[in-house]
């Protein structure tokens, strides 16, 4: 079994992510800008608009693209949409791989904390490397089955990403990274499907069929017609052992992980999916927008529905217009914890509390958007991630209270 924790956030420019909080952000939140938040509760106006990619302008709604009749392509028919609130979204709060291996004490400290903030679900790696370190031995799932139990004590849903075949299991070309598809997917359906079989009945019917397949975390790089045919095959698995299981295709990195690094945009990497089949194999896809300046004008976010080339497009074009997009994974980084001064943490770490206000406010706008997970629970230094409600020494950050406040009011609105 694996001994260390292993992030499964693979974005590698988390310093470009970073600039967020350095750069855009400060004037995004300044008093009287334009860009000035609205208060958080209020819902967006219904004059709020989305460019669709005929020209016209649409209001943004839940679950809702091209009506029946509407061109492929074009945005939702303003008649079947409805303006979305905080209200409507879903949960949940990042964990990466870091809650199986923690000790009783820091685990129960850890879902507390989730169900003090108001989450409904958590998202965790449900690495395959984690589980079955030698071909001929089964999988031992009993770290995992910790966390069922803590999660299902206090109510909340748990989100599996499953990703990460063991050494043995990996294709030659790339055995060395974690990152490296499985050299049989047969192999690693049989393990999924064992998996989703102990869980559906400890009621876990929720899963992600890889992380950032769009970059380099499909080694050795994005392909997305390899993909489709995991995605295929494992979801198959998954629903041989629970018919009722949810699964999403693996959230899409929302830009470049490093300056000329592989990359397939969302647009296009769902576009290819689907006409591989893939899309018929999932209820869902998984989207990491972590914004590059104001979220009401970033490209991460626009990508959503108001680009060109958005995911909205893809789906419409697809014929899935309704298919949900959830976000599991968004945030901000506090960028003077890796590049300094000091003097400018505390500052930034305010500006993070009006980045997640913001972040909320705009997504909760878009159609199809379903869910709300922010990235992370705590801190990483050794990987250069910043993003965490709790600091490295865990020390709560302000933006801990603005979000479980922010949670507090959307429910209250349901």
């Amino acid at each position: 079994m694996a001994n260390s924790k292993r992030r499964h956030w693979t974005f590698v420019g988390a310093a470009a992510a970073a600039i967020v909080l350095a750069a855009g952000i400060a004037t995004a939140v300044s008093g009287g800008d334009p860009g000035e938040p609205k208060a958080f509760g209020n819902p967006p106006s219904a004059a709020a608009t989305a460019t669709d990619t005929s020209g016209a302008t649409t209001t943004p709604g839940a679950g809702q693209s091209s009506a029946p009749g509407t061109a492929a392509g074009t945005g939702p028919a303003a008649s079947d949409t409805k303006t979305l609130s905080p209200a409507d979204l879903k949960w949940g709060l990042d964990y990466s791989d870091t809650l199986t291996f923690d000790t009783p004490d820091q685990l129960n400290t850890a879902l507390d904390d989730a169900k003090r903030l108001g989450m409904d679900y958590i998202r965790v790696d449900f690495g395959w490397e984690d589980y079955q370190s030698f071909a001929n031995y089964p999988p031992d799932f009993s770290k995992f089955d910790n966390v069922v139990a803590g999660a299902n004590a206090r109510g909340l849903k748990v989100l599996a990403t499953i990703d990460f075949p063991p050494p043995w299991a990996r294709r030659a070309s790339c055995k060395d990274t974690a990152a490296c598809p499985p050299a049989d997917n047969a192999v690693f359906a049989n393990f999924v499907k064992q998996a989703v079989a102990r869980y559906s009945a400890r009621g876990v019917h929720y899963w992600e069929v890889w992380n950032e397949p769009n970059i380099t975390a499909w080694a050795p790089l994005p392909d997305p017609a390899d993909y489709t045919k995991l995605l295929v095959t494992v979801s198959a698995a998954i629903r041989a052992a629970d018919p009722h299981a949810f699964i999403l295709m693996g959230g899409l990195a929302a830009d470049h992980p490093s300056p000329g690094a592989p990359f397939i945009a969302p647009y296009d990497f769902i576009t290819a999916v689907a006409k591989a089949g893939g899309l018929k194999a999932v209820d869902g896809i998984g989207y990491h927008p972590y914004p590059d300046g104001d979220p009401a004008t970033s490209s991460t976010f626009l990508a959503i529905s108001q680009s060109p080339k958005s995911i909205i497009t893809a789906l419409n074009q697809a014929g899935a217009p309704n298919m949900p997009i959830w976000i599991t994974e968004t945030g901000a980084n506090i960028p003077a914890l890796i590049f300094g001064p000091p003097d400018q943490v505390k500052p930034q770490e305010a500006q993070q509390v009006q980045q997640a206000k913001r972040e909320v406010d705009v997504l909760s706008s878009y159609p199809n958007v379903a869910s709300f997970f922010w990235f992370s629970y705590q801190d990483s230094p050794p990987d250069r991630l910043f993003f965490g409600l709790r600091r490295g020494d865990g020390t709560y950050r302000p933006a801990f209270d603005t979000l479980q406040q922010i949670i507090a009011d959307a429910k209250k609105a349901q």
